[in-house]
């Protein structure tokens, strides 16, 4: 499996200038710069940030995108809240959640919250001036699947009105969003998903545009990306069983952002990644070549980016809730009794985050 378009864009995109790349071993393949950086996917408006195992890296991704993208609402869908523990600083959080928000759809007798978004940088002050919104996770979405298994079922009996009924709950969370990012003034939406499948997480692909699917470089992360796919596709499964005869939105996939990936340290090798990354990006390219109907354009290489294994740094970010684009090298913090020093590595996965969401969002 070719993975060098893959590779050579890692390249491309640590070079300062089209001279700097003319003396890259990539140039000759690829002579243009500019063409590798610029992925040709469509840009959109509302992704959810989606793959069916934990502790992949969702809620780190969805944080720090949410950093980059100025003017957004970001959702937290998860019921353990690693990315409302994110955007609050490790604080608890108050106000409305996403179950409280997204319950009157399923139980009509019940009240409609009138604030939901909550304004980021009153909870986290590196937020400063980025204009972002977030609504906090529940421990109650732990029991959403099974209250909206039962609100459909229920729709589904009302003679006469079962689709419409059915659409509506299926359609909950975008007309929720369709309320809330006019409410606030923006157009942006990043949702951070749970694990599992029913419920919110299944709201959600009714309400965003496609998926950003974060993938590690292990075949259970593989697998994972696999079982989301034929979700996706497959009739027969809980997403477009549940919607059979009905005209909603399906979402296809903007981007398999493989993370954890590590680099070769050989002598003379230069943004290589090592073999064990090999491997996990071709088997990335043959799951998205076998299914490319799934995808937003029909070019296997342009939906694979590799991430950086974050090491100390990630777990500066986590621990201290700071974005990665707000870190400098031989910047230094107490997690627990112990210092962490920030290394110069930061600036490679900075550059990393930054080409992610430039091909993204209309700049």
């Amino acid at each position: 499996m070719d993975i060098d378009k893959i590779i050579a864009r890692q390249s491309a995109y640590y070079e300062r200038d089209a001279k700097e790349w003319a003396n890259s071993s990539y140039a000759s393949m690829y002579p243009e710069m500019s063409d590798l950086l610029n992925l040709g996917l469509p840009k959109h408006n509302r992704y959810g940030v989606c793959n069916l195992r934990g502790g992949i890296g969702k809620s780190t991704l969805t944080f720090n995108l949410a950093y980059d993208a100025e003017c957004v609402l970001a959702v937290d869908t998860c019921p353990q809240g690693n990315s409302t523990s994110f955007f609050t600083q490790g604080r608890r959080a108050t106000g409305t959640t996403i179950y409280d928000a997204l319950l009157p759809y399923l139980l009509p007798r019940m009240a409609f919250p009138s604030n939901i978004a909550q304004d980021v940088e009153s909870k986290n002050s590196y937020f400063q001036g980025r204009g972002a919104y977030f609504v906090p996770s529940s421990p109650n979405l732990y029991e959403f699947p099974s209250i909206m298994e039962s609100a459909l079922s229920q729709a589904r009996g009302i003679p006469g009105e079962a689709d419409r009924a059915v659409s509506q709950i299926l359609n909950s969370f975008r007309d929720l969003l369709d309320r809330e990012t006019k409410k606030i003034g923006t157009d942006r939406v990043l949702i951070d998903t749970s694990p599992f499948f029913s419920g919110a997480t299944h709201l959600s692909w009714h309400a965003v545009d496609s998926l950003i699917v974060p993938v590690r470089t292990d075949q259970q992360s593989v697998d994972s990306l696999s079982l989301l796919i034929s979700l996706l596709k497959d009739t027969s499964r809980s997403f477009l069983r549940s919607q059979e005869g009905l005209s909603l939105h399906s979402p296809k996939i903007q981007m398999v952002v493989v993370t954890h990936c590590g680099w070769s340290t050989s002598p003379g090798a230069r943004n290589e990644p090592n073999n064990q990354t090999k491997i996990y990006l071709e088997k990335v390219k043959q799951v998205i070549q076998s299914n490319i109907d799934c995808f937003t354009t029909e070019d296997p290489d342009n939906h694979i980016v590799p991430l950086d294994d974050f090491l100390g740094s990630g777990r500066i970010a986590s621990a201290k809730q700071i974005p990665i684009k707000c870190l400098n090298p031989q910047q230094s913090f107490m997690i627990g009794d112990q210092r962490v020093t920030v290394n110069s590595s930061i600036e490679k996965c900075q550059k990393q985050l930054s080409f992610i969401s430039q091909n993204l969002w209309e700049q």
